[in-house]
């Protein structure tokens, strides 16, 4: 189905060769750090956007091959992958940080298990000793740092819709037999909407972004699926972003 809009600006669409398994948001840089994975050859990959503007710092980069890593924390100048030693244990075996710009690792830690990360520091451990003694360090540097314990977390300032059981659809929404829940956000004069729709023995997933009786934006975000899916749809900076298909994250000006 193609988006149809008559207001809405597209800022970006990204389409990855694996499926955007997960995304963490640099929201005072302005970016957004993304794993993606292709299942079949099992490869995993990073992936850092202006989140502003869809200009892209570095693509479906892979780092270790024989390693599962994961993405997971994204600071103002890094992001922060864990090396775990298999794909089905969250046991971690190292910590690697990135660069935002380039891609380029910064440094790799192999004896270091992450406990916490904050903006000002990484707090981290070596599983082999115990009791833990947790250490903080830097996250450009891995040098020793004084504690972070009184460091403060960013505010976050996502818009995330809320899920409505009785939420009724304005009737110039066409639309199959409902499915679940109803995601629901209204944001600067706009009515934006996610349900699932039973479609030819299957079920879609629908973003329908509305203004009065006026509908801007109307798009499958996913067909032909089973079950519910849980990811839905936010805002940032007056962004709107979601993924269509698990493979490709789409934005629009709101």
């Amino acid at each position: 189905m193609v988006p149809k809009t008559e207001q809405l600006r597209q800022i970006f669409s990204e389409k990855f060769k694996g499926l955007i398994w997960k995304i963490r948001i640099q929201e005072k840089k302005g970016y957004l750090a993304i794993e993606s994975r292709q299942l079949e050859s099992g490869k995993i990959a990073f992936t850092v956007l202006d989140h502003q503007t869809g200009e892209i710092n570095f693509k479906e980069k892979s780092f270790l091959e024989p390693m599962n890593l994961n993405l997971a924390y994204a600071a103002q100048n890094n992001i922060l992958l864990t090396a775990n030693e298999h794909t089905e244990s969250p046991a971690s075996k190292g910590l690697i940080s990135v660069n935002i710009v380039d891609g380029e690792i910064l440094w790799e830690r192999y004896n270091f298990t992450l406990n916490q990360a904050v903006p000002d520091g990484v707090q981290v451990f070596d599983p082999k000793i115990y009791p833990r003694k947790y250490t903080w360090i830097d996250h450009i540097s891995a040098e020793n740092i004084v504690e972070q314990e009184n460091s403060q977390y960013e505010n976050s300032y996502l818009i995330f819709p809320a899920l409505v059981e009785s939420y009724t659809l304005p009737d110039f929404i066409d639309h199959g037999p409902i499915q679940g829940d109803i995601s629901v956000l209204s944001f600067n004069r706009l009515s934006m909407v996610c349900f699932h729709q039973t479609f030819e023995n299957n079920m879609q997933q629908r973003l329908v972004v509305y203004q009065d009786d006026r509908i801007l934006l109307d798009d499958i975000m996913i067909a032909g699926i089973q079950k519910l899916q849980p990811e839905s749809f936010f805002i940032v900076n007056k962004r709107l972003l979601y993924i269509r298909n698990k493979d490709e994250i789409v934005s629009y000006f709101v």
